[in-house]
């Protein structure tokens, strides 16, 4: 209920400042387990990927921002966990394993940080890795001008790209090498890539 109350309050909100186009919500499976993975410019960036789709949405965030007063508690009743950067977090690959163990919806930003560029970074295999361990699908969605949403500009233009669900059954219940997680953390930034560069 709480989840709902937020996301409709942050939706309105979100509506309220941009001109805001979302595509492809019919592409996030209706049921069980979802890894989904987009580009990150904005720290708008998971607000606005949360509430374009009606099931909630558990980010793995940076941990710093659980300690910010207030944030940090509406953050962590909404679903979302810390996760320690700069070196392995045991708990927060527990809790991330355990999210899709139920059938939920985990966000990633494989990048692991924010693009000043705009580019695309270097992916982290985390969500290859989580996807390929549970056998869930994994959506790319592009994230545009997210950068440009209130209090840096009044409406801004926002868009945001939900593309079709990527399934790899040849590595399910596989031992998975370093080059599977590369080539799939590879291939699914491509499709990020290219939901940004589609008009």
């Amino acid at each position: 209920m709480f989840y709902k109350v937020i996301h409709a309050l942050v939706s309105f909100y979100l509506r309220l400042f941009n001109r805001w186009e979302i595509t492809g919500e019919e592409n996030i499976p209706k049921s069980g387990p979802v890894v989904l993975v987009a580009n990150h410019i904005s720290l708008w960036d998971p607000p606005f990927l949360a509430c374009s789709i009606r099931r909630p949405v558990h980010f793995m965030a940076k941990e710093e921002l659980f300690k910010i007063p207030i944030l940090g508690r509406i953050i962590k009743a909404l679903g979302a966990f810390p996760v320690k950067r700069g070196k392995p977090d045991r708990n927060a690959l527990r809790l991330a394993a355990k999210y899709l163990e139920k059938g939920e919806i985990l966000g990633l930003f494989p990048e692991g940080t924010r693009s000043k560029s705009g580019e695309l970074l270097q992916p982290h295999p985390g969500a290859a890795l989580f996807a390929l361990r549970s056998g869930a699908p994994i959506v790319p969605v592009g994230l545009i001008g997210t950068r440009t949403t209130f209090p840096l500009t009044i409406r801004g233009n926002v868009r945001v790209k939900i593309g079709k669900p990527v399934v790899y059954p040849g590595l399910y219940n596989n031992k998975i090498t370093n080059e599977d997680l590369e080539r799939v953390s590879a291939e699914i930034m491509l499709k990020v890539k290219k939901l940004l560069e589609e008009k």
